[in-house]
C-alpha cells in the first residue's frame, strides 16, 4: 500500500538516476535498499520493510514512466 497514493501499487527499486538524486539531497548515502511506487506521478520512495522511513524523489522524476523492475 503506497502511503501517498493510498492504494496498493506496484513497486521497484530505485533506478541509477533515482539513487544518484537521493545521495544528493545528502539525508541518505546507502540507498540500495529503497524502493519507488510506480504509480504515474507518484514520487514516493521507501526503505525495503520499512514504509515510515520514506521520502519523495525531486519533481523532474515526476514525468518519467516508472520502468518495470
Amino acid at each position: 500500500m503506497c502511503p501517498t497514493c493510498r492504494s496498493r501499487q506496484d513497486f521497484r527499486k530505485l533506478d541509477d538516476a533515482e539513487k544518484a538524486a537521493v545521495r544528493e539531497e545528502g539525508k541518505r548515502h546507502y540507498v540500495h535498499d529503497l524502493w519507488r511506487c510506480t504509480a504515474v506521478g507518484c514520487l514516493t520512495y521507501f526503505r525495503y520493510g520499512n514504509m515510515s522511513d520514506r521520502g519523495l524523489l525531486p519533481e523532474k522524476f515526476r514525468t518519467e514512466p516508472a520502468a518495470p523492475e
